[in-house]
């Protein structure tokens, strides 16, 4: 077993993401093909898979003062998005762009120029974004990750094109990763034994999250779930233990995202929400238990692998599923890390998974928007106690539905129940949205 080959998943997955990563997408493609279509815009049409297009419409943009939807991202990453700043790319946005970009909204769409639908047949993560001005013509794909950009085409004239290559497939490829290297017992390993000095990664995410985190905490941001949970600990309505101050201070982090902070999180296997769950909550537990740096930078390693092990068992979903991640999947993953921190065994942690994805199953992804952080706080509670149970010996058993006494087959049934039962989750999301005319 190479050690590299986990740094090397930690570099790929943990990435830096200013703001909620579909908005950023769809700002990033823009911005991407604004740079091939200078001149005056006359029509933007947007095309994406059923997750990206119903989880940009909610979730509030960094710097934009409140601001949500495709339409303003896009125009927002066309005005003014540097598209060499990667998932960062609204980071330099002035007051005066979001007034351009505003302007730049109405005019297309009181034109019905600017469109914005829903694709079906392609990958859990696609998104197409044309741009038509007085004087040029591109167009800019992503599909995979987020940042995934595999097509641009300016002018009728093909610069890249890599669709056919799967960004996952190919790493695991490349670094020779597969199931057998991606297990419980496996990670555990590596993170007991991993030199810190390899963890600077880990490091840097852990400064990011706990900033953003303290944001969420200090200011208004989104649902105040976890910042409202932290001042009634203050005011004894409830018990200030470790539970709850790793709740509130996990929960804040995604109050703010969600609620538009300028703050960056670290996006894990492309979604900073789960980046922040599996980051902050043993940050947060290893703080109240007063254990040492050491121990709390291998907990957050294991809990961020953990994550990416959770996802890559599924190349067909990419990064993103039907399945709502913030509310089962990280934090089983987060809890794995408190439970490490506890000295829990191979076979507490497979419990943690087992209960815990037995659990949440079925809960649908609806799109990106503040209350996904009082979904993330009912999933995180909920594994937390899974992980007491586990620590008893107690846990969801292989008679119980789709629950296997291996979490390896418990996320296999997981990924076959998205696939057989909730593959037009989207779709109907997004018919509703249509429905009630809310698509913005």
């Amino acid at each position: 077993m190479s050690k590299n080959i986990y740094i090397q998943l930690l570099e790929k997955e943990l990435i830096p993401a200013c703001g909620c990563t579909e908005p950023m997408a769809y700002a990033l493609a823009a911005a991407l093909a604004r740079k091939h279509a200078p001149g005056d815009v006359k029509e933007v049409h947007i095309k994406g898979s059923g997750l990206m297009v119903t989880g940009v419409q909610a979730v509030l943009i960094p710097n934009s003062h409140g601001r949500h939807g495709g339409f303003i991202s896009a125009a927002m990453g066309i005005v003014a998005g540097d598209p060499e700043m990667d998932m960062e790319v609204l980071t330099k946005i002035t007051d005066k762009d979001l007034d351009d970009a505003e302007a730049l909204v109405k005019k297309l769409l009181d034109s019905g120029t600017f469109t914005q639908d829903l694709v079906v047949d392609v990958p859990s993560i696609y998104l197409s974004v044309n741009i038509v001005t007085d004087r040029h013509n591109a167009t800019v794909v992503l599909q995979n990750e987020h940042n995934g950009i595999c097509y641009i085409e300016a002018d009728g004239k093909v610069l890249l094109d890599t669709r056919d290559v799967n960004p996952i497939t190919e790493t695991m490829k490349k670094n020779k990763v597969d199931n057998s290297i991606l297990t419980i017992p496996k990670i555990i390993e590596f993170c007991n034994t991993v030199n810190l000095k390899e963890l600077d990664h880990i490091r840097y995410a852990m400064k990011l999250t706990k900033a953003i985190c303290q944001d969420g905490i200090d200011n208004p941001l989104g649902m105040q779930c976890g910042r409202v949970l932290l001042q009634n600990m203050e005011k004894g309505l409830v018990a200030k233990d470790e539970f709850n101050y790793t709740l509130a201070w996990t929960i804040a982090g995604l109050d703010a995202r969600m609620g538009g902070t300028g703050y960056t999180a670290m996006s894990n296997t492309g979604s900073g929400n789960q980046g922040i769950i599996c980051t902050m909550a043993p940050m947060a537990a290893g703080e109240w238990r007063k254990e040492s740096e050491e121990k709390i930078i291998r907990a957050v390693t294991l809990s961020n692998l953990i994550n990416i092990y959770l996802d890559y068992r599924s190349h067909e979903y990419a990064h993103l599923s039907p399945e709502c991640y913030c509310g089962g999947v990280a934090p089983s993953a987060a809890a794995c890390g408190v439970a490490y921190l506890r000295g829990g065994s191979a076979e507490v942690l497979n419990a943690i998974v087992r209960t815990s994805l037995g659990n949440q199953a079925g809960i649908i992804c609806d799109g990106a928007k503040p209350s996904c952080a009082f979904r993330a706080y009912t999933g995180l509670f909920a594994t937390l106690h899974a992980m007491l149970l586990a620590e008893q010996g107690i846990s969801t058993g292989p008679t119980e539905g789709i629950v296997h006494e291996s979490a390896d087959v418990t996320i296999d049934n997981i990924y076959r129940l998205q696939k057989e039962t909730m593959n037009h989750t989207d779709e109907f999301v997004w018919k509703i949205k249509k429905e009630q005319k809310t698509i913005c």
